[in-house]
């Protein structure tokens, strides 16, 4: 068999000494072929082109948390505070901003989808280009360190501060964007609609929406007294009636303006008669307070304990009364059950739990109400067989003879 000139070199070392070389170093200085270099200006397109995929993935990346962080039933409370006659430059130009937004929003399965699709693909590009320049971990930890800082801390920072400003300059960005991934991101967001549902923005509850407003008190948004109010308001409703009853017991002794009137028993109320009605009664005229009720009196309207407020206020606005008696079902005893009066609420009351404060008016002086209670002690009454319903201890007054007032009685 022949070899060739190459086995021959590699099985005949050369000898002389010092001067011995092998195969391997005689292969070595052979010179080889230039190999072909990139250009410069080829090279420059692969960095220009890395710093438009990272500037598109920190695009992708705050899109994605800013669009997606503001819902649809934020944006329209924006919207609406941007059209309020009140609103101020920076609500109006917040509203604009908003009602750009809406319409890519509302669409949110589809607009999610999207985003999610271009930010992989910018970033599977990314990595794929930054391993050509560099090679092993090196190439790693640059393409991670890129990503990570500059497309995904970095702009997800600035977009969840500024969603509303950054997401209105792109939308016709994301428009087009949409576009062209329509074709694969249309049938995924179809499929997310039919099984996790449609994104209908947050809605609160009642207890979120208290907490909420403390919040904006404590950051000066509210004012502490609106604040209040506010909670007074959407909290009135669930509270029972009997929060705000005041003894039926005091109303007599205190001079108030509507004095409840009952037959026999104080649990059985037949109407009501108002103060100022007494202007029309001659004092010297011996007027049974039974006739009275029947001509003056108002119907008394009854409601039960376990009754909220709300309930309460629709009665009012319902019948045109201002105050309503509170009973409840008395089963303690050994007998049979029985309504009992467990006392009664006002309008005003209902306005207190709402204002949250008490309101006092020119006639809830202390003065004028020990003027009120001395002259109603004076007064004394012709009941027949109906008593006023508020005396001392719940008994009628034995006093309760006749509807006359003392001649002492003129300055009150």
């Amino acid at each position: 068999m022949l070899l060739s000139l190459t086995s021959l070199v590699c099985l005949l070392p050369v000898s002389g000494g010092d001067d011995t070389i092998s195969a391997t170093d005689a292969i070595a200085d052979t010179p080889t072929a230039p190999q072909p270099q990139s250009s410069v200006a080829t090279e420059l397109f692969r960095y220009v082109f890395i710093v438009v995929l990272v500037t598109m993935s920190a695009m992708f990346s705050g899109l994605t948390l800013g669009l997606m962080s503001l819902d649809k039933v934020g944006l329209e409370v924006i919207i609406g505070a941007g059209e309020n006659e009140t609103a101020t430059d920076e609500e109006r130009d917040k509203g604009d901003a908003a009602r750009r937004i809406l319409p890519v929003r509302e669409s949110g399965n589809l607009l999610l989808t999207t985003l999610v699709l271009g930010n992989i693909s910018v970033n599977s590009l990314l990595s794929i280009l930054m391993a050509d320049l560099t090679s092993g971990l090196v190439g790693f930890l640059v393409s991670t360190v890129v990503i990570v800082i500059f497309g995904e801390i970095v702009p997800q920072a600035l977009c969840s501060r500024h969603a509303l400003r950054i997401g209105s300059t792109l939308v016709p960005l994301v428009r087009g964007l949409i576009f062209i991934f329509y074709v694969i991101a249309k049938p995924v967001a179809i499929v997310l609609d039919r099984t996790i549902g449609e994104d209908i923005g947050m809605i609160f509850t009642r207890c979120e929406l208290q907490k909420l407003l403390e919040i904006h008190v404590k950051q000066q948004a509210l004012h502490p007294e609106e604040g209040h109010i506010l909670r007074g308001a959407m909290g009135y409703k669930r509270k029972p009636s009997k929060l705000s009853m005041d003894m039926i017991k005091k109303i007599y002794k205190r001079g108030f303006s509507r004095i409840p009137v009952y037959d026999k028993d104080p649990n059985n109320i037949v109407g009501i008669i108002f103060a100022k009605d007494l202007v029309l009664i001659n004092p010297k005229e011996e007027v049974p307070l039974q006739q009275f009720v029947q001509v003056f009196g108002r119907g008394a309207q009854r409601v039960w304990a376990d009754s909220t407020l709300g309930e309460v206020l629709r009665v009012f606005k319902k019948g045109g009364v201002h105050m309503a008696l509170v009973y409840d079902v008395n089963n303690s005893g050994p007998g049979d059950p029985f309504y009992e009066l467990k006392g009664l609420v006002t309008f005003e009351d209902i306005v207190e739990e709402i204002l949250q404060d008490k309101i006092v008016d020119d006639t809830d002086s202390p003065a004028l109400r020990k003027v009120r209670s001395t002259c109603a002690d004076r007064i004394t009454m012709d009941y027949g067989e109906c008593f006023v319903a508020v005396v001392a201890g719940g008994e009628p007054d034995t006093d309760f003879n006749a509807f006359s007032m003392t001649d002492s009685d003129e300055e009150c």
